[in-house]
């Protein structure tokens, strides 16, 4: 009888905190992204921890791709290194999930936030070799999928604003690359850039 219980209340937990459709969640994922208390929220939270039991492949991916940021958030708010383990295993996660919907914006969404993962903890030669083969990729997929709103929500929390996610590639393979001394490389992903990012990468690297 206690199991039954707790069963039926796992799913009346689910039932309550799920969302009804992709757009809904999108609509809220966009909110969280410029409000960190409701990104670090309960409710929140609770929403994209049943998201993962979606039947849809672009909610779940989502879901780990945004609780990859809840996690890094809440590492910057604490400061307590187990989130940066929390924050690479849902990332991960987003990209295995969506490994097959290459054609879309949140597979490479997905990858950007893996390649950030990596830098959260100065592993700047994963983050180059994760970004910039991500690069690579996206020219051999023919990749021509618009930007989502969604898209340009999460990207803009990585303060990647008005980039699509090849832009935003790009600026995260350059300044790996600068980090790692490779000036010329670095240099070369900075020119494909628009002008502001360009600069910035540039006086990164003086």
């Amino acid at each position: 009888m206690k199991k039954l219980l707790l069963s039926f209340a796992f799913l009346l937990v689910n039932t309550v905190y799920a969302w009804d459709s992709l757009v809904e969640m999108e609509n809220e994922i966009c909110c969280a992204m410029t409000n960190n208390a409701h990104l670090l929220s309960e409710s929140f939270t609770n929403k994209l921890s049943a998201a993962l039991s979606s039947s849809s492949v672009e909610m779940r991916g989502e879901a780990y791709v945004v609780l990859s940021i809840n996690a890094y958030q809440n590492y910057l708010n604490t400061m307590e290194e187990h989130w940066l383990q929390t924050e690479f295993i849902n990332a991960s996660n987003a990209v295995e999930t969506l490994v097959q919907n290459f054609d879309k914006w949140q597979y490479w969404v997905a990858k950007f936030v893996y390649a950030g993962s990596y830098a959260s903890v100065s592993d700047y030669s994963n983050t180059f070799s994760v970004a910039s083969a991500s690069l690579v990729a996206i020219g051999a997929s023919n990749y021509t999928n618009s930007s989502s709103s969604v898209e340009s929500a999460i990207l803009g929390k990585f303060e990647m604003h008005g980039l699509d996610v090849e832009d935003a590639l790009k600026v995260m393979s350059a300044m790996s690359a600068a980090e790692l001394g490779m000036g010329n490389v670095a240099t070369n992903y900075a020119n494909q850039l628009p002008a502001t990012y360009r600069n910035m990468i540039f006086d990164f690297m003086r």
